[in-house]
């Protein structure tokens, strides 16, 4: 009985650790920067379950991360306007399959640590020979279609039928470039002052389940370092403004910042331009939180809007209104009052938003991020489906919120030719209906101060969090219960012999 508490008790420790969450608040990258990623896509069997044509699997992934069009190249490179590329990072675009030596399971962390120590049997140096590594595995018992380490280079996809989303690749790296999820806040009646808490996904990028037929939003290329000076400014008097399209070719402003008390409101103007924004016409906002651009939620007025274009926002504590004007194909003009003071006539201008010249954290401890699919991923869809479908609802906090399902981590290893091999646990838990999400903050550098960020984007795209200090307190009690199971064991076995 002891023992089977202690394994238990255990076994909640390596979930509760797992479900830690690290944010990795990176900085953005100056918007004058341009860089390659050396990404290395490597196929991934288990002893049970394989690509079922690992030759063909191979040539179609290699064109779906690294084609001229529908790839993760071509949808990088236009929304950063050619900044971040990402490249093979060797000749034959994709590797493997390399054999993980036990039966298909849902351990990530297992899954890249096997692969890491096979890569150098490959002459593959990690920080040596590549930036990134892109695991692709077979059908799976996880409830999940992709991971991603938030702030870090590794992620995890799945291809059962041999190929791989635009969508979940997309997102995944979005994770790399150190951006959550991106839920919404539903503002009634366009009154700031009386917003919802973020709730399900915002669709205005792959990051809020709006798939890969759109762009990042305004703030997330904030984030990134990927608007040019003087496309990002700050209201700071009443006035009438230009935007630009987010992503169209004409110079102006591309995103527009009010001041909002501790908080700021983002506007942006999206339409179609080229392959992206087919879906999205108007003026998009985002409520910001201090600096935090890459955790902004998108603003509706109506719960039952999930376009979510604004027309007219208004904070009276504030005394602020914002009021879209005239859209055309060019432009939109926004009009904002700050202060209760009547905007002029004519059209204003604000002054440039300077951000730190740094590049997004590519911290190899960063934590994955998983986002369940309950199925097979569809092509490139609109959402990223989840267990209960591509909609459903959650309530979420700034980071993400916690419902869903999540498979545990194995709870016990086996011994085969030398290799650790995880207990396969394909039976996936409810998490509670809602949960504050929880940051933990790694005291250095390491997996055990990793953590794993899990999060879920489905229809809820919401982020399970649990603590990594309850995951060490369990720790050390299955430790003290084994202490002291083995301890009574020992006596036994001397009472024994003496009799």
């Amino acid at each position: 009985m002891q023992f089977t508490i202690a394994r238990a008790v255990a076994g909640a420790a390596s979930f509760a650790v797992l479900a830690s969450v690290v944010v990795t608040g990176a900085a953005p990258a100056a918007a004058d920067e341009s860089r390659s990623n050396r990404v290395l896509v490597v196929l991934a069997d288990f002893e049970d379950v394989h690509h079922a044509e690992a030759g063909t699997d191979k040539a179609g992934i290699a064109q779906r991360y690294f084609g001229a069009e529908d790839s993760l190249q071509s949808y990088y490179r236009a929304v950063s306007r050619g900044r971040l590329s990402y490249v093979p990072a060797v000749p034959d675009k994709v590797i493997g399959p390399l054999t993980l030596p036990w039966r298909a399971n849902c351990d990530p962390r297992a899954v890249r640590q096997e692969i890491e120590r096979q890569l150098p049997q490959r002459g593959l140096a990690k920080g040596k020979d590549f930036d990134s590594l892109s695991i692709v595995l077979p059908r799976t018992p996880c409830a999940w279609a992709g991971l991603g380490q938030v702030g870090g280079p590794v992620s995890w996809l799945k291809a059962p039928k041999g190929r791989v989303g635009l969508t979940a690749v997309a997102h995944e790296f979005g994770h790399n470039l150190g951006l959550p999820h991106q839920p919404r806040r539903v503002c009634a009646g366009g009154d700031l002052g009386a917003c919802g808490a973020p709730a399900e996904m915002g669709r205005k990028s792959p990051m809020g389940g709006g798939g890969s037929g759109l762009g990042l939003s305004a703030t997330q290329l904030i984030h990134a370092g990927w608007l040019a000076s003087g496309e990002h400014v700050r209201v700071t008097a009443s006035g009438t403004f230009t935007l630009r399209p987010l992503y169209g070719s004409d110079k102006g402003v591309r995103a527009l910042e009010v001041p909002l008390g501790k908080d700021r409101l983002v506007l942006e103007y999206r339409r179609a331009e080229g392959t992206l924004d087919g879906r999205l016409n108007g003026v998009y906002a985002y409520r910001v939180s201090g600096d935090s651009y890459r955790s902004a939620t998108p603003v509706s007025a109506s719960a039952g809007d999930r376009d979510g274009a604004v027309t007219t926002l208004h904070d009276t504590a504030a005394k602020l209104t914002v009021t879209v004007g005239a859209v055309d194909a060019d432009k939109a003009t926004v009009t904002v009052t700050v202060d209760g003071v009547t905007a002029p006539t004519g059209t204003a201008t604000a002054p440039a938003v300077e951000v730190p010249s740094a590049s997004p954290t590519m911290s190899a401890a960063a934590t994955p991020v998983p986002d369940p699919d309950g199925g097979d991923e569809p092509e490139d869809t609109d959402d990223v489906t989840g267990p209960d479908g591509p909609t459903a609802s959650a309530t979420a906090a700034q980071e993400g919120g916690a419902t869903g399902r999540v498979t545990p981590a194995p709870t016990s290893a086996t011994r085969r030719g030398g290799a650790a091999t995880p207990t396969t646990n394909p039976a996936a838990t409810s998490a509670p209906a809602s949960s504050p999400a929880t940051t933990v903050t790694a005291g250095s550098s390491g997996e055990a101060d990793a953590g794993a960020n899990l999060a879920r984007t489905g229809g809820n795209g919401t982020v399970l969090a649990l603590t990594a200090t309850a995951g060490l307190t369990l720790t050390a009690a299955g430790a003290i219960l084994y202490r002291f199971r083995r301890r009574n064991r020992g006596g036994g076995h001397r009472a024994r012999a003496q009799r």
